[in-house]
């Protein structure tokens, strides 16, 4: 392992359960097609952009958070949810990003983003408060 890729997953798990970052490590679902890729993810992503001094996890989370839903990215939207409510964001802090987005990305993106924090939230017996 590499400083880059350590210092990544040290970061990682601010955002995701130990085990989780193991699981990420081991069982890459595309390693064979893109074994670079979960390298790449954890050495720039979380040891380069992450790790960066500024913001703590829970905004960091946020930012990422409705970054993924801008683009309508459907898997990440569930996982980097799920990786804000590790990084210690509430549930309403979540919807209440994502209704932060109606004007300038549309009710239909923040509706499908609030379908998928409703279910992890379901999947996590969390309610709003």
């Amino acid at each position: 392992m590499t400083d880059r890729f350590t210092k990544g997953l040290e970061t990682m798990k601010q955002y995701v359960t130990e085990e989780e970052a193991y699981r990420m490590v081991e069982s890459d679902a595309l390693a064979d097609i893109a074994p670079d890729l979960r390298k790449m993810i954890i050495e720039f992503a979380y040891g380069d952009v992450y790790s960066r001094p500024g913001l703590d996890a829970k905004s960091r989370a946020l930012v990422v958070i409705t970054a993924v839903v801008t683009q309508s990215a459907v898997p990440q939207t569930k996982t980097h949810i799920t990786r804000g409510l590790h990084a210690g964001l509430t549930p309403t802090e979540i919807v209440e990003a994502l209704l932060q987005l109606v004007p300038y990305i549309g009710f239909p993106r923040v509706q499908n983003a609030l379908t998928i924090a409703q279910q992890v939230f379901a999947e996590k017996q969390l309610t709003i408060k």
